[in-house]
C-alpha cells in the first residue's frame, strides 16, 4: 500500500514539475515588449512618396519584412533615437528571417518633409534598409491608423512646431500584412524609445508566434 503511495507520490511530482516546466517555457518563450496580433490584419491600399519622389503603395511591402515607425524629420528625441537603434539592429534582425527586412520611416509632417529632406535625413544613419515616405494627410491619416498607430498636430502649426506621434514600431510580414507591434521602454523622465536588446530578444519570439 505504501509502496503504491510512494509511486503515486512520485507520478504526481512528475505530473507538476513538467507542467512548471512548459509554463516556464511558455513565459521564458513570450515577448515581453511585443504585441502580436491573433491575426495578420490586412492593410488597404495606400499611396505615398518616399524619398527618392517615387510613388509607394502596398505592393511596396511584398515579399519583405518591414519595420515600420511614425515620426518627423525635426522631432527632437524619440525619432532620432529609434531610427538610430532599429538601423543598428537591423543587420542581427534581418539574419533572423529568410526575406529582405526594411525599415519604413513614416514622416507624418508633409509640411516641412520633402522627400529631399527626408532623404538627407534618412541617409544619416547610413542604413540601406532604411527607407523614408510620406504623403499628404488624406493619405498619411488612415494609412498610420490603420498601423495602429497615432499622430497629431495642430491646427496653426507653423515654423517650429512639435508633432505628437506614437513610438511604437510595428512588424508587416512579406504578404504585407500588420502581424506584430513593438512597444517602447517606460522609463521616467526619458523618451520612449524601443530598448535594442529586449527587441532583438522579441523579434525571434514573435516570429515564433507566427509560425
Amino acid at each position: 500500500m505504501f509502496r503504491n503511495m510512494h509511486y503515486g507520490l512520485l507520478i504526481v511530482g512528475a505530473l507538476v514539475a513538467g507542467v512548471l516546466a512548459y509554463l516556464f517555457w511558455q513565459q521564458q518563450a513570450e515577448p515581453k515588449q511585443a504585441l502580436v496580433y491573433p491575426q495578420a490584419r490586412n492593410l488597404v491600399e495606400f499611396t505615398l512618396t518616399d524619398q527618392h519622389g517615387n510613388t509607394i503603395g502596398r505592393e511596396n511591402l511584398y515579399q519583405q519584412w518591414t519595420l515600420a515607425f511614425v515620426g518627423y524629420t525635426y522631432c527632437p528625441d524619440i525619432c532620432p533615437l529609434t531610427l538610430a537603434k532599429l538601423a543598428g539592429a537591423q543587420p542581427e534582425l534581418a539574419a533572423m528571417v529568410q526575406e529582405p527586412l526594411k525599415i519604413w520611416f513614416i514622416s507624418v509632417d508633409p509640411q516641412r518633409d520633402t522627400p529631399a529632406q527626408i532623404n538627407d535625413y534618412v541617409n544619416y544613419f547610413q542604413q540601406p534598409a532604411l527607407l523614408g515616405v510620406t504623403a499628404g494627410h488624406d493619405q498619411l491619416f488612415p494609412f498610420v491608423r490603420q498601423l495602429g498607430l497615432m499622430y497629431a498636430m495642430s491646427s496653426n502649426a507653423e515654423g517650429n512646431y512639435l508633432v505628437d506621434h506614437s513610438a511604437s514600431v510595428v512588424l508587416i510580414n512579406p504578404q504585407g500584412q500588420l502581424v506584430a507591434m513593438f512597444k517602447p521602454e517606460m522609463i521616467v523622465g526619458q523618451p520612449p524609445v524601443i530598448d535594442t536588446e529586449q527587441l532583438l530578444a522579441d523579434f525571434p519570439r514573435v516570429l515564433a508566434r507566427l509560425r
